[in-house]
Parts: C-alpha cells; structure tokens; sequence
C-alpha cells in the first residue's frame, strides 16, 4: 500500500516532513508502515513542490529507486523550502510496471494529484475510459498506473489546467470524476472492489478524499492535522496550536510525529476540501456502485 503526505501552509524545509519526524515518510514508513499489511513501499517515489515566487506549476522529481536509498531525494529536501509539497512511497499493485512514469505524484500545468489504494475492475474499464477524455486530459497520461488514469478522468472536468484553476473547480471535478467511474464501472459490471485515498492541489487550496466502495472494511488510512505552525526543533516535530482559523495543514496517510493526539483520522468516504483561506469542510463522497453486490476479495492495494 503506498504511502503519502500533503503539507499546505507557511514555506518549510521538505526535510521537516520526510526526515526529521520520529515516523516519517522515508526513514519510517517506507520500511515499516505502520497501518498497512505490506509494511515495505519500496518500487519508486516522488516529491512535487511549488516556488510561487516564479509561476504557479509545480516542479515535480520521481525514481523508480526506494526512498531510504535515495541521495539526490535526501539533498534535495534540505533546499526545498516550499507553502504545499507533496510526498509519495509506492507500493506497486501486483501486475502494474515500476517505471518513473508511475511514480507519483502527477502533475499537469497546475495542478498536482497522488493516490493510495486501487481501482477495482481497472483493466477491464481502462479502453473505455481512455475513450471518454479529451485531448488534454489523455495527453496527461503517460504511465500505465489506475492512479493516473483517475487523475485523466478528474481532469477531463477542468476547463484548462494551464490556466488559473480554483478550488471550486477542483470539487467540481473531483466530484464529477466520481460520478463518471461509477458510469464505467457499472456498465463493465465490475465486482471488485475499490480503495480511493486521493489528493489534488493547484499549489494554494488542497482536496483529500478517503474512500472505499466496501462496506464491510474501513478506506485506508488517512489522518490530517492543522494549526498555527508546523515546525521541527531540536528534534521534536510538531504542530503548534492556532486559536481560530488555522494556517497550516498537513494530511498523511498515517501520523508521523510524536504526538499522536495532533491528528485525527479523515472519515470515511469523505473529501476534505481546503480552500485558498485555510478553511476546512468535508464533503460526503458516494457512488451507485456502492449499492451493487460485490465479490467478496482480498484487495491487492497499491
């Protein structure tokens, strides 16, 4: 099961997110996650960031090589000093190809987009989805993953991600997004089940979703934390508190700091919409599919 992490808020050092926690992305849970059956994810990594001081598309840096093994990731977060960074250790789903195309996160004009999780029935909606697209939105694919090829279906209901794409649009989409799979997967009369943890940005609001159409398990794990600071001193990391509105947001797969009681756990099937003024609302997330009898399988998540 592949691992991530979300950070939008005041510019920090990515080396306060990927090293310096007590459990964090590379040093821990890349080895030895710790709320997944398959504790290594190790086929690959990325790491997207933005400099809005010189546009507003994000600079993106993927390896099919394992995170903790990684020199030039290492180096390079300590000169990263970026307001939203994205994270990713992939676990490949089994049959699925370890190449740098499908690392995530994926990234188009300004717009970024990771996954956890699996798509059921994807070989068997994959033709047909790719038929749905516009230009845009199939050029953008260019690794073979279900992960990017959600990201193709979100963008199909963006107007131009080259341009100035707002939050709404972002819900938009992903809703949108959503209701077009459940299209595709009841017409293919797929059985399996899914598991969507999802997370786009466009560099100044955030949309997370946790979701699964199982009702008998809960999504993947999925936790967020917020407050005035995140900040790592002398060894410890942690969120200071706000009193209002926050100013900083961070959303991971799994906690990776110390204290525990910073995070609380995104509910199920859920979005979390964060908008360009920090503001948090959540979002029931649902499809038809959910309604239809399922086999019942061991999902092979990645």
């Amino acid at each position: 099961m592949c691992r991530f992490v979300a950070y939008i808020g005041p510019q920090i050092l990515a080396d306060d997110l990927l090293y310096k926690p007590k459990f964090s992305l590379v040093t821990a849970q890349s080895v030895n996650a710790g709320e997944m059956s398959v504790a290594v994810n190790g086929d690959g990594f990325g790491i997207g960031w933005y400099a809005p001081e010189l546009d507003n598309e994000p600079c993106v840096f993927r390896s099919i090589k394992p995170s903790w093994s990684d020199q030039n990731l290492k180096n390079l977060a300590r000169k990263i000093y970026s307001p939203c960074i994205f994270a990713h250790v992939r676990a490949a789903s089994p049959g699925l190809t370890v190449e740098e195309v499908n690392s995530h996160p994926f990234s188009c004009g300004q717009l970024m987009f990771m996954h956890n999780g699996v798509l059921g029935g994807f070989k068997t909606i994959k033709r047909r989805l790719l038929r749905t697209l516009n230009d845009t939105a199939y050029d953008a694919i260019q690794g073979s993953t279900d992960s990017e090829h959600l990201f193709g279906l979100f963008l199909n209901h963006i107007a131009n991600p080259f341009g100035t794409v707002t939050c709404e649009e972002m819900v938009h989409a992903m809703t949108k997004m959503f209701e077009d799979l459940s299209v595709l997967l009841l017409d293919a009369n797929v059985r399996q089940h899914s598991y969507l943890n999802l997370a786009v940005t466009n560099g100044t609001s955030l949309i997370v979703v946790r979701y699964t159409t199982n009702p008998n398990v809960q999504p993947a794990s999925l936790y967020y934390m917020y407050g005035k600071e995140y900040h790592c001193r002398a060894d410890v990391c942690a969120m200071e508190p706000s009193h209002g509105r926050p100013s900083t947001i961070v959303v991971a797969s799994e906690p990776f700091t110390a204290r525990r009681s910073d995070w609380m756990k995104v509910e199920r099937n859920s979005m979390m919409i964060i908008d360009e003024t920090m503001r948090i609302r959540f979002q029931h997330v649902e499809m038809d599919i959910e309604h239809e009898d399922f086999e019942t399988i061991a999902p092979e998540i990645g």
